[in-house]
């Protein structure tokens, strides 16, 4: 899929604690507050201007992504949202991010497809592979630079030394709701429109995540599952 002249939209880090407490905010309350990010923001930054756009970066994440937010509310309606593991929450996080940004998923797939074939990989390569996508140019400079020590706290990556990186820890993956928003925000960015379940095991996006075998097959809520006749059948965005 050629992206060259697509919409990139983002040019500075969303730390984890401010996007993981603005969606505890919305869920609780209801609302996207900006005061109430501004001052989380704050924790982070003394810049006025900086905060004002990471402040803007998360109302666009949670604008963009208001039906999936609202879809986990309605599921997990017993569980707040603060109880979830820290790794479920971070994986949500990664793929709230991906659907509005989709530049953080063609990064980690280039990644991904790295470190299959070595341990570490350089800043250059980085920056290559995410060219070829989107053009060589200062806008995708700026958002690879943003969104390294995003993903970096999100455990998908470890920076080694300076501009050398390894593969993180998988994020293990309990609830329900996040391991179909996963699949989704796979089915929905690599343009397919399913996957084959026998996929889930070593598709490039999944090289970051461990789902629990407790959660099985029971596909309901953002994707279906389809028989197929072949393997275990297939997965589809409802």
């Amino acid at each position: 899929m050629n992206n060259i002249g697509k919409y990139i939209g983002l040019n500075q880090r969303i730390p984890f604690e401010v996007l993981d407490s603005a969606i505890h905010f919305y869920l609780e309350n209801g609302v996207v507050d900006k005061n109430y990010i501004f001052q989380r923001m704050h924790e982070f930054t003394s810049g006025t201007n900086r905060a004002n756009k990471a402040i803007s970066y998360v109302v666009q994440i949670m604008s963009r992504q208001g039906k999936l937010l609202e879809q986990l509310k309605k599921t997990n309606s017993n569980i707040l949202y603060s109880s979830l593991r820290l790794d479920d929450r971070k994986a949500l996080c990664l793929c709230l991010i991906s659907l509005t940004y989709p530049i953080t998923y063609d990064l980690l797939i280039a990644l991904s497809q790295g470190f299959k074939v070595q341990s570490q990989i350089n800043k250059k390569f980085i920056n290559e592979k995410v060219k070829s996508i989107y053009g060589s140019n200062r806008t995708v400079d700026i958002a690879i630079d943003a969104l390294l020590p995003m993903i970096i706290e999100l455990n998908t990556i470890k920076r080694d030394k300076v501009s050398i990186y390894s593969m993180g820890s998988k994020l293990v993956i309990t609830n329900k709701f996040v391991s179909e928003i996963i699949i989704y925000t796979d089915i929905k960015l690599s343009g397919s429109k399913s996957i084959l379940i026998d996929e889930l095991s070593f598709k490039s996006w999944y090289a970051y995540f461990e789902i629990s075998s407790s959660i099985g097959d029971k596909f309901n809520i953002l994707i279906s599952k389809k028989e197929s006749a072949v393997g275990k059948g297939y997965l589809t965005i409802n």
